[in-house]
């Protein structure tokens, strides 16, 4: 979305011949802001701390997507000061506990985190060729995968009765099989208590296959890695693309995900598309944020074009879609925009998740004798609506400010000059204008109908 904002704030900057005065907006509280230097402008994106008394230090921690790798070693060392870690990230469905109140639901959950923990077993023995022994051996695979995987799969490997897993493999038909045997525990059983299983057949080399592989390539004959290649694309999203093109670190391979004071504090894939669809919102929404639409696809195409653009300008393209970022990131406002382009998606994606979020904090704070702080680590667009939120449910109030830079640009090095920025930004604003109207008319429409 934000890629998309750039491109038309780039395309429509260079339409314009005149600069209509408009008022400016200015959030009660800032959470980023755009700094200049010389020969420098930056985006800074703030971590503020809150008190109350009788309760632990919060601080609420934005993040980017993607920056510099500073700006990562800056919030990581912020972050390990906390005695827990709260983090974003919307999780893979059957990725949390099993649980439920009813059998029905208790069977129901286990067979999803099966299905979840079986995926991730398979391709992580397949990333490492390796068949994994145990569910101790998943975990520590899966970080070969992405580095919040571990503790997810962790989570869900213990049934609805709390029970662990159990793993078994067939070595000849090269395929593992991951076990629950119910609410009575046992072999075999009915209803609730009859036994859950999920089948992966791995994708890997026999130790044979691998010794004539060996051979090939001590005679200097190499395999074809083409569809390897494929793969390893395929499998990035469009903000690691993005990352790659410009030059910036992805934030998912620069915190440590891993440390075991870090938690997953938001909603599932299916809990997300639930309520989509309870807002009345279309649950296809969702691809554009994972990167399965259309346009996210078309937008890593685009992407890989960067690097030949970048050498046809000696830097100035990169530089020039670094400036963008750092326009519509840092523009006044920039969540009302959003949220008057689809005000249920907005609901969804800000209010339904940090919901979640207090609820997390909520269950910390009962049990916070030997906890002093608590991290908050999300997207500064959640953060207007936390800061309220926080005063009103636990009477926390903020108390410091730090500040970090999370990518710089020399703006000598773009492409555009500032009268072209100048005009960005104001098409920005309108836009902002024209959203926050059209808000107000779907409003008054709902209204009148009811």
């Amino acid at each position: 979305m934000i890629l998309a904002l750039s491109t038309i704030c780039f395309a429509t900057s260079m339409l314009q011949d005149t600069t209509p005065a408009i008022e400016l907006v200015e959030p009660s509280l800032q959470w980023t802001r755009r700094a200049e230097g010389e020969n420098l402008v930056s985006l800074e994106l703030v971590s503020r701390r809150y008190e109350v008394e009788g309760k632990p230090d919060l601080w609420l921690v934005g993040v980017a997507h993607i920056a510099d790798g500073s700006f990562y070693e800056e919030i990581a060392a912020l972050l390990d000061e906390m005695d827990i870690v709260l983090y974003e990230s919307v999780r893979p469905t059957g990725s949390r506990p099993p649980s439920g109140v009813t059998e029905e639901e208790k069977v129901a959950s286990t067979k999803l985190s099966l299905e979840f923990v079986a995926d991730i077993a398979k391709r992580a023995s397949e990333e490492s060729e390796l068949i994994p022994e145990s569910l101790e051996d998943i975990f520590a695979d899966a970080l070969l995968l992405d580095r919040r995987l571990a503790g997810w799969v962790e989570d869900a490997s213990v049934d609805a009765w709390g029970r662990p897993f159990a793993l078994q493999v067939n070595e000849e038909q090269m395929s593992i099989t991951l076990w629950s045997f119910g609410s009575d525990g046992a072999v075999g059983g009915k209803g609730s208590g009859a036994d859950l299983t999920s089948t992966r057949v791995l994708d890997i080399l026999t130790e044979e296959e691998l010794l004539e592989e060996e051979e090939l390539m001590e005679a200097g004959i190499f395999l074809d890695d083409d569809s390897v290649d494929k793969e390893e694309e395929e499998s990035k999203g469009v903000q690691a693309e993005l990352a790659d093109a410009l030059n910036l670190e992805f934030q998912l391979e620069s915190l440590p995900y891993e440390d075991p004071n870090w938690f997953c504090s938001d909603l599932t894939i299916g809990e997300v598309e639930a309520k989509l669809v309870e807002r009345g919102a279309d649950p296809s929404l969702l691809d554009s944020l994972t990167g399965e639409s259309f346009v996210s696809k078309f937008a890593v195409g685009m992407m890989k074009v960067i690097p030949m653009l970048d050498k046809l300008t000696g830097g100035g393209f990169s530089e020039t879609a670094r400036l963008l970022m750092i326009e519509v990131l840092s523009a006044p406002s920039m969540g009302e925009m959003l949220e008057g382009f689809d005000p249920e998606l907005s609901q969804v994606i800000i209010i339904d998740r940090n919901t979640e979020v207090l609820r997390d904090i909520a269950s910390t704070i009962a049990v916070a004798d030997e906890i002093s702080t608590i991290g908050v680590l999300y997207g500064a667009g959640h953060m207007e609506d936390l800061s309220s939120r926080l005063f009103e449910l636990f009477g926390y109030l903020p108390a410091e400010d730090r500040w970090f830079s999370t990518m710089k640009v020399d703006p000598r090095k773009s492409m555009l000059d500032e009268k072209y920025m100048r005009q960005m930004r104001v098409m920005m604003q309108i836009q902002l204008k024209n959203a926050s109207k059209n808000e107000t008319k779907d409003t008054d429409g709902k209204q009148s109908k009811e």
